[in-house]
């Protein structure tokens, strides 16, 4: 119980989700998180990129999945019983996120995040928009605006 009283306590902007991608910690403002949900089957979609693994239906909204292993330019593994998709949405742009697996919900204040700036690896570059280190373990906070931003037009509602 003591743990729900913490997190009723917490600023919703300083919670975050913990997932794991090759075994790093990533982190993302749960307040872009609508749900996690297993695995479901992927409809491929030609000519987009690669790393966008198709589309799935969700309660009659298609949304595309991205694999963020291949986003980051890691080699892509099997899915198992703990890869999830974690469905984000960021201004009006709603994108799936597979993962290897979700660890934790964890309170991030902004003084415990250290900005990035310009860096050699395009990952943080391109997606990292901080660092932080709670009980002596780093989390790569991610800059959701870059993650959804490749979505773009490609969310449609299913006409009944």
């Amino acid at each position: 119980m003591k743990e729900i009283e913490e997190i009723e306590e917490s600023n919703i902007d300083n919670l975050y989700m913990v997932f794991i991608i090759d075994n790093k910690k990533y982190a993302l403002s749960s307040k872009y998180i609508i749900e996690i949900i297993e695995m479901l089957p992927l409809t491929k979609v030609p000519f987009i990129p690669k790393y966008i693994k198709g589309i799935i239906n969700l309660r009659s909204t298609i949304i595309p999945v991205m694999d963020a292993r291949m986003r980051f330019d890691l080699e892509p593994i099997e899915y198992n019983e703990r890869t999830c998709v974690i469905i984000i949405e960021h201004k009006g742009n709603t994108i799936g996120l597979i993962v290897d697996a979700v660890n934790e919900v964890i309170n991030i204040s902004e003084s415990q995040i250290m900005k990035t700036t310009s860096s050699k690896d395009g990952i943080a570059q391109n997606f990292i928009s901080g660092i932080s280190e709670i009980n002596n373990e780093v989390q790569l906070i991610l800059d959701c605006n870059s993650l959804v931003e490749i979505v773009g037009d490609m969310n449609y509602e299913i006409n009944e």
